[in-house]
């Protein structure tokens, strides 16, 4: 049970720290100088990264749904 709650803690913060890389990210995008070079930041850096980021934030929250289902403490346990 400790475990879980380690884990979930965890996730939650990797959560939270993606949340603040995306607002990180979005707003490097928003400061460049002139729209040419934001448009170009967008394809380049925010598109790839933003689906990097909540690809992981999606891992978390079903590893997180899987963890808390009732077999989730039977399956941890068995590794």
């Amino acid at each position: 049970m400790f475990l879980q709650f380690a884990l979930t803690l965890v996730g939650l913060l990797v959560c939270a720290g993606d949340i603040v890389a995306l607002a990180t990210l979005l707003t490097w995008q928003e400061r460049a100088a002139d729209p040419g070079s934001r448009r170009q930041r967008l394809l380049t850096g925010v598109v790839p990264l933003s689906s990097v980021l909540l690809l992981l934030l999606l891992g978390l929250m079903f590893f997180l749904l899987v963890l808390w289902s009732p077999e989730g403490g039977s399956k941890l346990a068995s590794y």
